[in-house]
């Protein structure tokens, strides 16, 4: 038999845009997926092996330096500031770059001005393409109040940028010549970008009349490469918090950094790609050597953290201090554990190809703890001297309280950050008919579960008919519940399948998993078509593929199909 032939929905989750999955089968679009998430705070990995966040710049009109776009002359006397539109070719081999020409004469200033609000106490980064025509001026090209920052230009077109925390509610992108720069400039300007960052500028996004964002944004589905996928998977989660402000900026003060160690700021670069990895160095005193915050909520919390090996090969991460028992120790040379003296529920993965790896931690707090994450020798003691010179490098910190798995990443500045819900759903599904069908997928492993609901519902109008695909602490589950309110179960032992498909022939159900029939055949009566389709994302389930059969496949065609 063919399976895509005979398959009524074919569900592999490359197609995508907007608020939509596509389908492959049916071709009328019926079988079509709305999706859904409210806010632009996920993350996902991308097919390079990195972590990919929403980026957004939120200056406007990037490329036009007129009037219209709000730019305007601040000169003086005899001062001149000049502007010629798209004169000049771009870095982009474009014809879109503008020319500014400024010349003091004798008087204390002449630039060319935007000014654009911000927030007080935010940090941002201020970029900018910039490229003399005549000469190497010093200009300054930023100034947030009395804050600037002043740059020689060359004739080769050169991306400059500025981060700062913002001490008003304006910054002024400017073009300056004053008293401590020189007297004329002839330039070409292109690209200017502020995003809210606090460690530098990311790859350019150009902007017209509103600010721009890319990545995973809000109702945009998550196609996810974690664990050096090739093909990838849609990652539905339910809505989570990270609790951790600043979760890449350890060097902030909401930090606490012993005086046993050294920290270095966007010292390497992390599992998205760019240089904001801080280093932490164990000095030379026999001590925790850790890097540490308070967590003031009772109850059980998981913890994670991105570390990577940068002369010692481990790292102590744990919800405590002063004993090992309050933590793990992970390997962070091999990916493993390396010990976990009091048998604390905790994982280690590796993210891209790099030496990164992901460490989480669950724990039951009775009382205030604290996020901790130190370098550490495996000598078996929570105190040992380091040599003042190796440490481990560190990113994105996150602690989702009250929850007993990790989700994918959530970053976080000031303040702490929600990320929505992911969600797709049909109500036009018309595959499955009342006497005999097949349902298949293929999912990455269990995540954890925070209860008894549903991962994946087909049910009919009525809503009493359903067939529910559950992660539940039992391990997965298939849920059949007929008109009459009765229902049967089969719970597989653990999570470690990927590939299952549940078959009804009209009489009973069975479930097949990873090639194999599992578990005797069960009943439950049934009437009535199952039209609709849904998604509830309680822990993390990535679906690589569904397909729906109109028909009962027969035990071969079950063990093939979930062998493939």
């Amino acid at each position: 038999m063919s399976f895509f032939d005979d398959a009524s929905l074919v569900m592999i989750p490359s197609g995508y845009k907007d608020q939509k999955v596509y389908s492959v089968k049916p071709i009328d679009g019926t079988g079509d997926l709305t999706f859904t998430r409210s806010n632009d705070t996920a993350s996902r990995v991308a097919s390079d092996g990195l972590i990919q966040k929403v980026r957004t710049n939120v200056f406007s009109f990037s490329e036009d330096f007129s009037t219209s776009s709000g730019f305007f002359a601040g000169v003086t006397g005899a001062s001149t500031a000049t502007f010629t539109a798209n004169y000049g070719t771009a870095p982009d081999g474009t014809a879109t770059a503008d020319r500014i020409q400024l010349e003091l004469n004798g008087e204390p200033y002449a630039d060319w001005l935007r000014p654009f609000a911000v927030t007080t106490g935010v940090g941002y980064t201020y970029s900018i393409y910039l490229k003399s025509l005549s000469g190497t001026p010093t200009i300054e090209f930023l100034n947030d109040g009395s804050v600037g920052i002043q740059k020689t230009l060359t004739t080769d077109w050169v991306r400059y940028d500025y981060t700062w925390t913002s001490a008003g509610a304006t910054i002024y992108p400017r073009f300056l010549l004053g008293a401590a720069t020189s007297s004329s400039a002839d330039i070409l300007a292109w690209g200017a970008m502020v995003e809210v960052s606090d460690f530098g500028p990311t790859d350019y996004i150009a902007t017209t009349s509103a600010a721009v964002s890319v990545g995973p944004v809000a109702n945009l589905p998550r196609l996810d490469y974690s664990g050096g996928a090739t093909c990838p998977k849609l990652l539905l989660e339910g809505q989570r918090t990270n609790a951790i402000t600043f979760s890449e900026s350890f060097d902030n003060a909401a930090w606490t950094k012993g005086g046993d160690v050294i920290l270095t700021a966007n010292y390497a670069t992390s599992p998205d790609g760019y240089q904001n990895a801080d280093r932490v160095v164990a000095d030379t005193s026999s001590s925790g050597h850790i890097v540490y915050r308070s967590i003031t909520t009772t109850g059980t919390h998981t913890i994670s953290i991105f570390a990577k090996a940068s002369g010692y090969n481990y790292t102590f991460f744990g919800y405590d201090g002063g004993n090992l028992t309050f933590g793990i120790v992970f390997n962070l040379s091999n990916g493993t554990i390396s010990q976990n003296p009091s048998g604390l529920t905790g994982t280690i993965e590796a993210v891209g190809s790099d030496g990164w790896y992901r460490c989480t931690l669950t724990f039951n707090a009775p009382a205030s703890r604290y996020f901790v994450v130190s370098p550490h020798d495996n000598s078996g003691s929570y105190n040992w001297t380091g040599n003042g010179t190796d440490g481990i490098l560190i990113y994105g910190a996150q602690a989702e309280l009250l929850s007993s798995y990790a989700t994918s990443y959530i970053p976080t500045l000031s303040a702490a950050v929600t990320r929505g819900a992911d969600d797709v759903s049909d109500s036009t599904f018309t595959a499955l008919p009342n006497a005999n069908f097949t349902i298949f997928f293929e999912v990455n492993e269990w995540s954890g579960s925070d209860g008894n609901n549903y991962q994946v519902r087909f049910f009919d109008a009525s809503g009493n008919r359903d067939i529910q695909f559950r992660n539940r602490p039992e391990g997965w589950r298939w849920l059949i519940v007929n008109d009459a309110g009765g229902s049967a179960y089969l719970n597989t032992p653990s999570y470690t399948f990927t590939k299952m498909a549940c078959r009804y022939n009209g009489t009973n159900y069975q479930l097949f998993a990873d090639g194999s029939a599992f578990g005797a055949p069960f009943a439950a009566s049934d009437s009535g078509i199952l039209d609709y389709f849904d998604s509830y994302p309680i822990g993390v389930m990535g679906i690589k593929q569904m397909l729906c059969f109109p028909t009962a496949l027969s035990d071969t065609d079950c063990e093939t199909l979930t062998t493939l």
